[in-house]
């Protein structure tokens, strides 16, 4: 199951958030070739301090399961990946991309929860 855990300091009203949320999850489905259902988006908002000022700040942790055939195969997916991430981040929340933090975990299969019906 694909993983998104954001924490932001930028105030999102409850429809905001709702339509983030669904726009992050329908994006990582694509991107991963995963299932909708499948994929789990959570969003935090946090007192967040980066570099002497309380501007909009993202941290983002993606955890999701791929494989791939070389490095340089996931080299390109991690940059494609990062860069669809930063748009929708920026889409949402206007932030600047020097105050956005991204974090990539690949989950083995035998550690990853599988998604079934």
């Amino acid at each position: 199951m694909p993983i998104c855990q954001i924490k932001t300091n930028y105030k999102f009203t409850p429809e905001e958030k709702t339509e983030f949320l669904k726009s992050v999850a329908s994006e990582l489905s694509v991107i991963l070739e995963k299932p909708l259902p499948a994929v789990m988006t959570m969003l935090s908002e946090e007192y967040m301090f980066m570099n002497n000022s309380d501007d909009t700040v993202v941290f983002a942790e993606f955890r999701y399961l791929k494989d791939f055939a070389s490095p340089e195969e996931k080299s390109t997916f991690l940059k494609d990946f990062a860069d669809r991430a930063l748009a929708l981040f920026r889409k949402f929340t206007s932030v600047d991309p020097y105050r956005v933090y991204m974090q990539f975990t690949e989950m083995t299969r035998e550690g990853a929860w599988r998604y079934t019906e």
